[in-house]
């Protein structure tokens, strides 16, 4: 069972909480201390609508806190904040590993009509025009590469 991980799942179940039994449901009104009190959580689905700088923030401080999560949801963009990756279709894992070597496997996601997470897509581009050598997950990574 993986923990501070993201789930990626186009089909969305609460079958996909079984081997997290023990972790509490986080929902959308939670707070800091909320998630101190719990230490084991499971964010389903309600990410989504965290701009980059409250996830950013949020993030830091499950880390900080040696916090065990898991972000089940439907938006790849919220895989960029975990290390690993799960993608789940159907009621199996399809790939899992950590996020960037799931985020290469470009095709299998768009077979599953899953979209890149902006940053991956753009610097999938500017790799193939030669102009970076590797994929970055996060803007300013990114802009630091280009303008060195």
């Amino acid at each position: 069972m993986e923990t501070n991980v993201t789930i990626i799942s186009t089909n969305i179940n609460l079958g996909l909480l079984d081997k997290y039994k023990d972790y509490y449901i986080i929902d959308n009104n939670f707070t800091y201390e909320e998630l101190l009190e719990k230490k084991k959580i499971v964010f389903f689905n309600v990410l989504n609508n965290l701009d980059d700088e409250k996830l950013t923030k949020l993030f830091e401080f499950l880390n900080s806190n040696n916090m065990l999560y898991v972000n089940i949801s439907n938006n790849m963009e919220t895989s960029l904040y975990t290390k690993y990756l799960i993608i789940y279709d159907k009621n199996k894992i399809l790939i899992e590993g950590k996020t960037l070597d799931v985020l290469k496997e470009e095709k299998l996601l768009k077979r599953l009509g899953l979209k890149l997470p902006f940053m991956v897509e753009l610097s999938i581009l500017l790799k193939d025009y030669g102009l970076i050598n590797e994929l970055y997950l996060k803007k300013e990574n990114l802009v630091g590469a280009l303008w060195k």
